[in-house]
């Protein structure tokens, strides 16, 4: 018989330890896994070396708590909003090692992980990164003519963190819009935990088992978080809160705006319901789209 894999937030963080590479799936403003953050942001983690696909505030914001040491990345980005503001700061400053990485090298490193291969070979787009980056990138030997090829390192995560849509209590995690990165980013690491907006039935999931991107057998942990990725989208279910990433960027100016942010919206909200009632029903109910990819 299947064993539920559910578990609380608390309960799906404790596994995560000082030191990790964690990834962090979604794509910039689209399913960020923030409700995960908030939870390893409030265990107190340090030294992560974060592997995010191209995203936005979940990195950023374990950046900006001190709990980052380093991150491989191909950008983190507020897009509209401007850069990320930790990201930035401290890249900057130096207190935090960036592996500078392209679309290729952490498509390439991911299969590599996937396949438990050394390297995999990736197209030489001329760039400067394997200078930059040496540690990800080396140049592998061709015959005259050929074209030039690049190895780029496994990334092997020691745990990696999503959020998707809906799964049923066994793991089976169903995407209503694009996966992104997330089934590269699953397979590839050695713990996956997402975080989904709502628990349904496994006849759920058989009736409509073409949205099922991550099978039982890659996922972990499970946890029912409503509104899991704001102020992130979950595609199809509600949209990005603009008001909050403006919030969240006028904080990230000075220590002390940011210190209060993290009181009120993850000190404070110990539990994932204190979170959504600090934000407010009438917010949330703003946000919702009525988009279903469910036929």
């Amino acid at each position: 018989m299947s064993k539920s894999k559910l578990m609380s937030l608390d309960e799906a963080v404790a596994s995560v330890n000082d030191g990790d590479q964690v990834a962090l799936g979604g794509w910039i403003f689209n399913a960020q896994p923030m409700a995960l953050v908030r939870a390893l942001i409030r265990k107190g983690v340090r030294d992560l070396n974060l592997i995010p696909a191209p995203g936005s505030i979940a990195p950023d914001m374990l950046i900006g708590a001190g709990c980052a040491r380093s991150t491989a990345c191909v950008f983190i980005s507020f897009e509209q909003f401007g850069l990320a503001p930790h990201f930035r700061r401290q890249a900057e400053a130096g207190t935090l090692k960036v592996y500078e990485l392209d679309g290729p090298g952490i498509a390439g490193g991911l299969r590599a992980g996937i396949c438990d291969l050394p390297w995999s070979p990736i197209p030489d787009l001329g760039t400067d990164l394997p200078r930059h980056t040496p540690e990800h990138y080396w140049p592998l030997p061709t015959k005259p003519g050929e074209r030039k090829l690049l190895a780029a390192a496994a990334i092997k995560p020691d745990v990696c963190l999503l959020h998707a849509q809906q799964a049923d209590e066994y793991g089976n995690v169903q995407y209503l819009a694009s996966p992104f990165f997330d089934a590269m980013l699953a397979q590839a690491s050695r713990r996956v935990i997402v975080s989904v907006d709502r628990i349904v039935s496994t006849d759920t999931i058989r009736k409509s088992n073409h949205l099922t991107k991550l099978p039982s057998a890659l996922v972990d942990v499970i946890v029912e978080a409503p509104y899991g990725a704001h102020p992130a989208s979950s595609p199809s279910l509600y949209g990005a809160d603009e008001l909050h990433l403006k919030e969240y960027v006028r904080a990230s100016a000075s220590a002390e705006a940011f210190a209060a942010y993290l009181k009120r919206y993850v000190s404070n909200a110990a539990a994932h319901a204190d979170y959504l009632d600090a934000l407010g029903g009438a917010r949330l109910a703003s946000l919702a789209v009525s988009e279903t990819n469910l036929t």
